[in-house]
């Protein structure tokens, strides 16, 4: 039988205030062992067609990764973190496979561009390092505003490579980094001869609004 650790994650003022400061915390034992299992566990068959995939990957939200993410824990400290009610704005099973290559240097907020509190939580669900495809940051890159799109076309946007690059701490099964949706992030090569899993969901406080249109964001579970 399978044991798993019950230590949980507790958000405290100190968490906060980094994330407005420096644009991102960090978050051990965000999720529960139980819960990276799960989520692992929904995914098995997705998997097997990825073997030989050497770009980053990502798959849709599944109703178990669902289930473990939006609970009334998790919620609260969303809402605490970001000042009021919230909701969910996208979520995927983020795969970089072995000798694949995570995404450019971005923001999310490069692609749709929206206004208002709003974060991005990585959620490991491998022990990820810098051998295997690990999240690196530009601390406080978020107070510089949403950045030019250096790449043309529909495709994946790339923002200039920060000055402040740091790789995040090594992150154990569950842990999380949650990080402002402007701060500039990316991830480089898996050395591994194994999968990098990561679940990666955005949350929005509800009065965000379209840049481009000026309504309201409407709650999507995918």
């Amino acid at each position: 039988m399978i044991k798993f650790s019950n230590q949980q994650f507790e958000l405290t003022e100190e968490h906060i205030e980094s994330f407005y400061r420096e644009g991102y915390f960090m978050a051990p034992s965000f999720i529960s062992e139980q819960a990276v299992f799960n989520i692992n566990a929904a995914y098995d068959a997705e998997m097997k067609t990825l073997e030989g995939e050497r770009k980053w990957q990502s798959l849709p939200f599944a109703q178990e990764a669902q289930q473990e993410l939006q609970t009334e824990r998790v919620a609260a400290m969303m809402e605490r973190l970001l000042g009021g009610p919230i909701q969910l704005w996208l979520g995927m099973y983020a795969v970089v496979m072995p000798g694949g290559k995570g995404l450019e240097w971005h923001q999310d907020n490069q692609y749709t561009h929206i206004l208002g509190h709003m974060c991005n939580a990585f959620v490991a669900l491998d022990d990820i390092n810098t051998e295997n495809a690990g999240l690196w940051i530009a601390p406080r890159s978020h107070r510089l505003g949403r950045q030019p799109n250096l790449n043309e076309g529909e495709g994946h946007r790339r923002a200039a490579t920060p000055e402040n690059a740091m790789s995040v701490p090594p992150m154990k099964r569950g842990d999380a980094v949650i990080f402002h949706r402007e701060t500039l992030h990316h991830s480089k090569v898996n050395k591994t001869d194994k999968p990098r899993r990561a679940f990666a969901f955005q949350v929005s406080a509800a009065n965000c609004r379209f840049a481009e249109t000026g309504k309201l964001v409407e709650e999507r579970d995918q």
